[in-house]
């Protein structure tokens, strides 16, 4: 197939909207039948009567409280459709570059489904103000549970971010990165979801074990959780990161520490591996099966060692002394599970791991691994109503939060190094091409995380490792790159903090004004990263930069103080005995 045919067939794909009419035809069939189903009794108005009835739908078929069902259903069905429409829309950018109008079906996809977040949270104060739930904040005849404050602050910044986007585009350029300040309040908006609608369940008394459907809707809860926590790994999974290899392990650290041990606390054990196992059949068996996807993205984490870390914690040191089993799980995860994390990403990575991340990874891991695992008891008190559990002191959640945004922040900082490269062009064959290069100073890769030679946006991603050949210094390409049409090739080299690259060959862009660098030799000093990574970006002052990350700033306060209010408050009260005669002793009633 030649390239125009490539490009082609794989526009058509991401531009197909058939998935997202599936989604809401869906949703409206499921709406309509519940509308049918449910009874209301409520003559107040058509309008009342129409939300009970499907309020009531609910109840009568999971056995869970109409306004919660509603409300942690909708936020299910929200990151489905904006999970659609942000795999489309990376592997876009991917395999395509720039696209030419707002509102293609993936970005319709997102907006719709981060406006479906915040009308979770509305749904929820909604249907309780409807059903006269008792809350503690309520406004008159508005009734506002906790867990929906997390929601609506999350909706709210993620249905922000969009138009912002568009701003920052118009701006500075269309860049093709993940993890630009706009897109990460759309992203991280989302990514949190599954433990707000997690506690949502727990604000309705909601217990895994109450029945079949509560325990089945808390693993989904579960399940959204990890998900959520393990989306920001996107940038590694479609095979073109632009920041550190460490944010990779990092991350994954994270998310499996917070994600299994409060599944370990909340529902019981060996679910996390039941959950993890789940997780890798489907992200390796259904997530690339299709013969026409765009982008065959890479599974980020194997994450079975990790749940399995956490069960032998469990097993080892008991649950009881919560801070005890968080500090022996993120040990777990930090070692047994990233040990079976790096083997998997050692093999199947894009760029794959090797023994110069190790030293890092496991640094790194194990500070953000206890923390998070410290979290996590804290908000599995909440999750699962356990009034015997002891409650982890507020001054000790806050430093562990603390912790891992400072690890976060740590590795942020982008560095180039003083490295020239001679590369010498071999002959092409179809448009593709192997590559050899001569670096000076010889050892410049010898530490290097990952060494490759890539080429993208001209219908797909082509990676080729570079690999020791010959003199000291001297590299080849394990396979030929696309140099040729509207492919981008770059010579890539990070080693830590220091990302650099040297063009290999970029086609000429006159909307962007930029000339076509040829596939030819040359010898030039490495350069930083984003000048060809990011190519179609442009200065535009710093007024709207400071002013987003003003706001991300604010948005990340206003999330952290709305997730802590909402597990304080859902958290049940600590049981106290007061001191009394011998055997008269009475214990203090338990009140959520």
């Amino acid at each position: 197939m030649n390239l125009l045919a490539v490009v082609d067939h794989t526009g058509q794909v991401l531009k197909s909207w058939t998935p997202l009419y599936l989604l809401l035809g869906a949703f409206a069939a499921i709406v309509v039948g519940l509308v049918a189903f449910g009874r209301s009794g409520d003559t107040r108005s058509p309008f009342a009567a129409v939300n009970l009835r499907i309020a009531d739908g609910l109840e009568r078929i999971v056995h869970v409280p109409g306004w919660a069902a509603a409300t942690v259903g909708l936020a299910f069905f929200s990151l489905l459709v904006a999970g659609q429409g942000f795999y489309n829309d990376v592997a876009w950018h991917v395999a395509l570059g720039r696209d030419k109008n707002l509102f293609t079906a993936p970005h319709t996809g997102i907006v719709i489904g981060l406006g479906l977040i915040l009308f979770s949270g509305i749904i929820g104060v909604l249907f309780a103000s409807l059903q006269g739930v008792d809350t503690a904040l309520r406004w008159r005849a508005v009734r506002i549970p906790w867990s929906t404050l997390p929601l609506l602050a999350l909706g709210a910044a993620a249905v922000t971010g969009f138009p912002l986007d568009d701003l920052w585009h118009a701006k500075y350029g269309v860049d093709v990165t993940m993890w630009s300040p706009t897109h990460m309040l759309m992203i991280l908006g989302a990514s949190f979801v599954g433990i707000a609608a997690w506690l949502v369940l727990a604000d309705a008394g909601v217990k895994p074990h109450d029945s079949r459907w509560s325990m089945g809707i808390h693993v989904v809860a579960a399940w959204l959780t990890f998900q959520g926590l393990i989306a920001p790994l996107g940038e590694f999974s479609f095979g073109v990161p632009q920041f550190q290899q460490i944010f990779h392990p990092m991350i994954l650290v994270i998310a499996s520490a917070f994600a299994f041990v409060a599944i370990r606390l909340v529902i019981g054990r060996w679910w996390g591996l039941a959950i993890a196992a789940f997780n890798w059949v489907t992200a390796t068996g259904l997530l690339n099966s299709g013969k026409d996807a765009p982008i065959h993205t890479r599974v980020v984490g194997l994450y079975v060692a990790s749940a399995l870390a956490v069960e032998i914690a469990a097993f080892l040191f008991g649950t009881e002394r919560r801070i005890r089993f968080a500090v022996a799980a993120g040990v777990g995860v930090a070692t047994l599970g990233l040990a079976g994390d790096f083997w998997w990403n050692a093999h199947h990575a894009y760029q794959p791991w090797n023994h110069n991340l190790v030293r890092g990874a496991v640094g790194f891991g194990l500070v953000v691994g206890i923390a998070s695992a410290i979290l996590a008891t804290a908000f599995a008190r909440s999750a699962g109503r356990q009034e015997d559990a002891p409650p982890v002191r507020g001054p000790v959640a806050a430093v562990a939060g603390l912790v891992i945004l400072v690890c976060l922040a740590l590795p942020m900082p982008r560095h180039t190094g003083d490295v020239t490269a001679a590369v010498h062009v071999g002959r092409t064959v179809g448009g593709y091409a192997n590559v050899s290069v001569q670096l000076t100073p010889a050892n410049a890769a010898a530490h290097a995380r990952f060494f490759q030679a890539g080429s993208w946006q001209g219908g797909g991603l082509v990676l080729a490792d570079m690999k020791p050949s010959g003199a000291p210094g001297h590299y080849v390409s394990t396979d030929r790159v696309p140099v040729y049409g509207k492919w981008k090739a770059l010579l890539r080299l990070h080693t830590g903090n220091k990302m650099m690259a040297v063009p290999l060959y970029l086609p000429g862009d006159a909307e962007i004004h930029k000339p076509e660098i040829p596939f030819v030799d040359r010898t030039m000093k490495f350069q930083p990263e984003p000048k060809y990574l990011l190519r179609e970006t442009h200065g535009g002052g710093n007024a709207l930069k400071d002013g987003v990350f003003t706001l991300l700033t604010g948005v990340a306060i206003l999330w952290i103080a709305a997730f802590c209010v909402a597990i304080a408050k859902i958290a049940p009260r600590e049981q106290r005995v007061p001191p009394t005669s011998p055997g008269k002793l009475r214990a203090n009633p338990v009140t959520a």
